[in-house]
């Protein structure tokens, strides 16, 4: 469509209309656009979903789920009916596990609701998603001009390959607090989707015979990407997103970590006047020992609230930093306040804290602060958890400064410290 002759004039090596990269570039430009967009609109509300991200991680998991039973073939197989009846029965279920909470330790009735999107829209919304949208003759003559209508409206038509996916991705962007963050994801799925467009721009012959060969194989690439959807989305709806992370964990240090030394600082949300700042949230902890620790209760001083894990490897890089700030600010009104999020809690993280040490100018030390036990409950409470490890500096009179999240920077979180004291 793009070169302005048929396929098997292409094949027998006719030139194209017109320069066939300058209305590939044109063609990407008009679907980046809308994608980007789209990442844009997506993070718009993304502080909202952040502040309640342990209700509704359930739910995005669920619709991730959904594309990936898409993609792999098993939704179509669900009559309509059957899918609304298993759905309707879940909607039942869950409502009565709403009501009498803690029939089930693990399961909610938000849980079930989500679990019944997947019954009740699934089997109609699969049938919707194998259609597909041409528009043969848009934009007239090939070209530029063409070209950018052609990528409009590849972005809004061609569902069946782009619409999972993208929905995912959008579903991540959703998530970011900050506007330039959706887009800048939108912007490096378009340019995934375009590098393919442009390479076949440059080398259509040679495109046209690897895909005479290639294109056998791509119910297998579409199997693929529905298996990776379920992992993702069962990893979602089960709060355990962080899992991956700390298994992509030496990505993180191999760009963030140089000799100890961090060369990418974290995302930080500031907050830029007093008045603005938020008051700290109403919690109250259970250290080690079972015993209640309020939060309330550390008002009057500096307090640095680390969200960390066992299992967390950037948190492992941080801990002698934490260690460090505690012995050099501990007497001038400092503390540190340690929260494990592992979900096994104390059978885990008392033994961590008892055999492991960590290198403090060349001394072996253990965590030498406060450390407690965190929850979901807890962590929403603070605006939620993208990932560990994740900082809140509280003042003195309990307003929070300044929230870090991922492996911050030694000196810039030392002088925030210093400058509060």
């Amino acid at each position: 469509m793009l070169s302005g002759i048929g396929v098997e004039q292409l094949k027998q090596g006719r030139a194209p209309r017109g320069s066939l990269l300058t209305s590939a570039l044109a063609f990407v430009t008009g679907f980046s656009i809308v994608f980007i967009t789209f990442g844009a609109s997506a993070s718009a509300v993304g502080s909202f979903l952040v502040r309640n991200r342990t209700l509704l991680a359930p739910l995005a998991g669920a619709l991730i789920l959904l594309f990936g039973l898409h993609l792999v073939g098993w939704l179509v197989r669900i009559p309509v009916r059957v899918g609304r009846g298993i759905g309707l029965l879940l909607v039942v279920a869950g409502i009565g596990l709403s009501a009498r909470p803690g029939i089930f330790a693990r399961v909610k009735g938000v849980d079930l609701f989500a679990i019944a999107i997947i019954f009740l829209l699934g089997p109609i919304l699969t049938r919707w998603l194998n259609r597909d949208v041409h528009f043969r003759k848009l934009g007239g003559q090939p070209g530029p001009f063409s070209g950018f209508l052609m990528g409009f409206a590849f972005a809004f038509g061609w569902t069946p390959c782009i619409g999972p996916i993208l929905a995912a991705v959008l579903a991540v962007a959703a998530t970011r607090e900050k506007i330039g963050q959706g887009v800048f994801l939108l912007a490096c799925y378009s340019a995934g989707l375009a590098i393919p467009f442009l390479v076949t721009a440059l080398g259509i012959g040679g495109f046209l015979r690897f895909y005479q060969n290639f294109r056998r194989h791509l119910h297998t690439v579409e199997v693929f990407s529905g298996v990776l959807l379920l992992a993702i989305g069962g990893l979602v709806f089960a709060n355990r997103l962080t899992w991956l992370s700390n298994k992509l964990s030496f990505l993180n240090r191999s760009v963030a970590v140089m000799e100890g030394k961090l060369t990418a600082a974290p995302k930080i949300v500031p907050s830029s006047a007093k008045a603005a700042q938020p008051n700290e949230p109403d919690v109250t902890f259970q250290d080690l020992q079972g015993n209640k620790v309020p939060i309330a209760s550390l008002k009057g001083k500096l307090v640095l609230v680390n969200f960390w894990a066992t299992w967390c490897e950037p948190c492992r890089v941080e801990i002698p930093w934490m260690i460090e700030f505690q012995q050099k600010y501990g007497n001038r009104g400092f503390t540190l306040l340690g929260v494990a999020m592992d979900d096994e809690g104390k059978s885990v993280v008392d033994p961590f804290i008892q055999k492991t040490q960590f290198d403090v100018d060349g001394h072996p030390t253990a965590m030498d602060y406060p450390i407690v036990l965190g929850t979901d409950d807890i962590a929403s409470k603070f605006g939620g958890l993208i990932g560990l490890p994740t900082s809140v500096l509280i003042s003195r009179d309990g307003r929070v400064v300044k929230r870090y999240v991922g492996l911050v920077n030694q000196k810039d979180l030392e002088k925030e410290i210093q400058a509060q004291l």
